[in-house]
């Protein structure tokens, strides 16, 4: 079990609201990944507007970038910590993944538009996810390491969140299919994400004539900036001379009129693709007199891209400076995902992207996933869930633990938990860094007692790094024992039990810790003292 926070859509054409959700754990090829930035396209306003069925409550996002926290026991490809871009997912084992070319996978529709339930909201609604492979609208997700290219440091997240799709497909277009060469002339019809990569990549190989076309002056002057050696409105493209005298049209609308005018454009014996996904089977005319003549008209999905190895090429190639893709990005804070897909419908940015780094939610509806959290843990936690859970949650600073803490065992089955239970654990008493009573158990008559016998002293706070995360740990004073916490909520802990003979057969102690109002607790033989939070 992982916390995240997700920009729920709850019905189809709704608006995002960032909702708590549980993810599962990842299964032995699946990794969890926090998510630092994920982009805004087309295809997710698709999704959200029904076209791929009614799959709602739903999260969506399928441009994502981010760091590897956990994986899987069969995961070879990546490791934590690694930085990942995650694209389209594909099964590696039908003729067209074998031949080199995924995004043409037998199971391409079931990997990557069926719907999926990797969370459960606070109320313990089913969420569905998988959105391309990935939902990555959100702080954190479950993926297949299929899905996860590694990445370099020297990346930023909002230029490593372009390369999953956009940039993929309209420069994967180019570099794999189309493959123009210098002598020749591309025409593209859109100045979207997918047409300025297109432009890039066109203008990387060096073709001698790039002409873009787009409705939008400012996207026109974009595609000049970018590489383009002419720009046109929609409405001038017959005036175009020659005509026909392109030997390479990319069709980035998917529309009748934009399939109109590329096959109007293309050349005898030239190729014309297009990219756009529309609803349903989006039936267009074409004219058979005019393929007759040699032109081709072909489909292209993801660019046609093998993640793998177009990924790190792209970004090999925006290192060198010739894919800017920076220069149509345009960052929002996750908190405000419903304006950046405002913009991204009205045509106000060519590419937004949404930056998860910092998240915040409403105090209630933190609250509400702290209480659902607890349930699910007083239930019953598998093991694998517990330490994939603890690792998600955010470190803990050691003056936010002062006051008396009442806990209870989630490994009740751990010999830890059992003597614990036998010796009537309460919690514990934190007075301050160097003054803590680790051990709190409550009398027969309900007062409180610090068990300095059982814990065999007292304890204190430091710092300390526990499975890659730096928080609040109390530190035992005369046994060999480490308590790390990480937060659940503002007044809820989850706690680890680490040191020498501490595990039972392998398993790690798990304890839940709860501030409560102040109490006397009582040291043996000693008057008894108030708990209190400084």
């Amino acid at each position: 079990m992982t916390a995240a926070v997700a920009a729920l859509v709850r019905e189809r054409g709704g608006s995002v609201a960032l909702t708590d959700v549980a993810l599962r754990s990842p299964d032995p090829r699946e990794l969890v990944v926090k998510v630092m930035a994920s982009g805004v396209c087309p295809t997710d306003l698709f999704g959200i507007d029904g076209g791929a069925g009614d799959r709602f409550p739903a999260v969506f996002g399928h441009e994502g970038a981010g760091i590897v926290e956990a994986v899987g026991a069969e995961v070879t490809r990546v490791r934590p910590g690694d930085r990942v871009v995650l694209g389209f997912g594909s099964c590696g084992a039908c003729g067209p993944c074998r031949d080199g070319h995924p995004a043409y996978c037998d199971r391409f529709a079931e990997l990557n538009y069926a719907p999926r339930s990797d969370a459960a909201t606070a109320g313990g609604e089913h969420v569905t996810t998988g959105w391309m492979a990935q939902s990555s609208w959100a702080t954190r997700i479950v993926v297949h390491e299929s899905s996860a290219v590694p990445i370099g440091d020297d990346v930023p997240w909002a230029v490593a969140a372009t390369l999953g799709c956009g940039i993929l497909t309209g420069a994967g277009t180019v570099l794999n299919v189309l493959r123009p060469a210098p002598g020749d002339a591309l025409l593209v019809l859109g100045a979207g994400t997918t047409g300025l990569a297109a432009v890039m990549a066109a203008a990387h190989r060096g073709v001698a004539r790039i002409v873009v076309s787009d409705p939008v002056e400012a996207r026109r002057t974009l595609a000049l900036e970018v590489g383009a050696t002419e720009v046109i409105a929609p409405d001038d493209l017959a005036a175009l001379r020659p005509a026909p005298s392109f030997s390479h049209v990319l069709d980035t609308a998917g529309t009748q009129p934009s399939i109109d005018a590329a096959l109007a454009a293309v050349a005898p014996r030239g190729i014309a693709a297009t990219v756009a996904l529309k609803p349903g089977a989006n039936p267009v005319a074409v004219s058979q007199s005019r393929l007759l003549w040699g032109r081709t008209l072909t489909g292209v999905i993801e660019g046609d891209a093998d993640i793998a190895r177009d990924v790190p090429l792209l970004a090999a190639l925006w290192r060198a400076g010739r894919l800017p893709v920076e220069r149509l990005v345009g960052t929002y804070a996750f908190a405000d995902a419903q304006a950046a897909i405002a913009d991204a419908r009205a045509g106000r940015l060519v590419k937004p992207v949404l930056e998860m780094e910092t998240v915040t939610v409403t105090d209630a509806a933190a609250a509400a996933s702290v209480r659902s959290l607890v349930d699910r843990l007083r239930e019953g936690v598998s093991d694998d869930d517990l330490a994939a859970l603890w690792r998600s949650l955010p470190a803990v600073g050691t003056a936010q633990l002062r006051g008396l803490w009442q806990g209870w065992a989630v490994t009740r089955d751990h010999h830890a938990g059992r003597l614990l239970e036998r010796s009537r654990w309460y919690g514990k008493l934190f007075r301050s860094d160097d003054d803590v009573a680790p051990i709190v158990c409550e009398t027969d008559d309900g007062a409180l007692l610090a068990d300095t016998d059982l814990a065999r002293g007292g304890a204190t706070l430091r710092t300390i790094v526990h499975d890659g995360v730096a928080t609040a740990s109390m530190v035992y004073d005369g046994q060999p024992i480490i308590d790390h916490f990480v937060r659940l909520g503002a007044d809820t802990v989850l706690g680890v039990m680490t040191g020498r003979d501490t595990d039972d057969r392998g398993r790690a102690f798990y304890f839940v810790l709860e501030h409560v109002e102040d109490r006397p607790v009582a040291a043996r033989d000693t008057t008894p003292t108030t708990a209190h939070r400084s």
